[in-house]
């Protein structure tokens, strides 16, 4: 079995945590090679964990026909694409090798463009009508296969695989006070640290999370709302909080690096996106035993259970979450004993070798029904 996996380029978010570790984790059994189209990060970090990564820059079409001579030079045996850029290629690779095509939905394709119009009529067009083009589907939850079924995509060719996350042994210990003085904190011994790691777009509705720091704030005063991330949305984002008033307790920090430095300091981690698949971002909190909230979407209701190893609120409703902030908050019994039993579960079912073994496992499906 040879898999080639064909992707843009240009992600820093799940998309990126998802495939790089998995790639990786895969070339430990099969023959498995990367080709990106965009340089930057998610190429360079490939390349630095040793993935067997070709970058093919410059006209995209030109590209992908080197790609096909690739594939055939190589004698690959299936092609899986990620995002519009790979779900194209992959597409056009197919009309010259014949070989079969899986993709891996890591998002809801009709929202990936929602604030640019531009890409949502170009990129995002075309995305959705190579995705008919597919052969079978990897949706990273059972509520995106849900997804795909109810737009009549064949349920007999849809998989579930999770998002899987690496537990190490150790993790670099990282203080509060070296946070602090890092970013420019003023954070006091007694302060509980509420954070949200998370691109700064529409799709992710941080404002909600901005607007439910206010009202916890009308009630407890010791606590510090950390925002990880950039994105369109930024400078709206720190103009709510200047206007709430509550910019003093909001903290921006842009995209940060490692993530483990700002998580082991935080003591609820919280997500509000209005969809998701299964973000990392809350696999992350687990592995460090952090009390979650989040809002109730994507197949994050797989790994919480609401009050039991965290707290799921309504998308949008900022006073449902500002509620779970404060009870958290003014609780730190609940909050360790929530982020015990989340690291449990998150440990037993979303790891990072379990998703190999079912990852490896949908590829020999995938070959055995492509040849009936």
């Amino acid at each position: 079995m040879k898999v080639i996996h064909l992707i843009g380029g240009g992600d820093t978010g799940g998309a990126k945590t998802h495939v790089l570790p998995l790639v990786r984790e895969l070339s430990k059994y099969i023959e498995v090679k990367m080709v990106t189209f965009l340089p930057g990060v998610f190429t360079d970090e490939a390349k630095s964990m040793g993935i067997n990564v070709e970058l093919f820059d410059g006209i995209f079409l030109f590209n992908v026909l080197k790609v096909v001579k690739l594939i055939k030079n190589e004698k690959f045996t299936l092609i899986h694409s990620h995002g519009a850029k790979g779900n194209t290629a992959a597409v056009i690779c197919k009309l010259f090798t014949g070989l079969p095509i899986v993709t891996t939905i890591h998002s809801d394709y009709k929202l990936d463009y929602m604030n640019n119009l531009c890409k949502k009529y170009t990129n995002g067009l075309i995305n959705t009508i190579a995705l008919r083009f597919i052969d079978y589907y990897i949706a990273v939850s059972k509520n995106f296969k849900q997804m795909l079924i109810e737009r009549n995509f064949n349920n007999n060719k849809i998989y579930t695989l999770y998002n899987g996350i690496k537990f190490p042994e150790e993790i670099q210990s990282y203080s509060k006070s070296e946070l602090a003085r890092k970013y420019n904190i003023k954070l006091g011994q007694d302060d509980v640290v509420v954070s949200i790691f998370a691109r700064l777009d529409p799709v992710k509705d941080v404002a909600t999370f901005i607007n439910a720091a206010k009202i916890v704030l009308e009630t407890v005063s010791n606590v510090k709302f950390l925002v990880c991330g950039n994105g369109t949305q930024r400078a709206m984002l720190e103009n709510l909080a200047n206007e709430l008033g509550i910019s003093s307790h909001v903290y921006f920090l842009g995209h940060v690096t490692p993530a483990y430095e700002v998580m082991a300091s935080t003591d609820i981690n919280v997500l509000t996106s209005i969809s998701e698949s299964f973000p990392y971002s809350i696999l992350e909190g687990a592995v460090l035993k952090k009390a979650t909230v989040s809002s109730n979407v994507g197949g994050i209701s797989d790994l919480i259970e609401s009050g039991n190893n965290g707290f799921l609120f309504t998308s949008g409703n900022y006073n449902e979450l500002a509620e779970y902030i404060k009870i958290l908050v003014m609780d730190s019994d609940l909050r360790n004993r929530m982020g015990q039993i989340i690291y449990e579960k998150a440990k037993e079912n979303f790891s990072l070798e379990k998703m190999c073994e079912t990852q490896l496992n949908i590829y020999k499906s995938i070959l055995s029904d492509y040849k009936k």
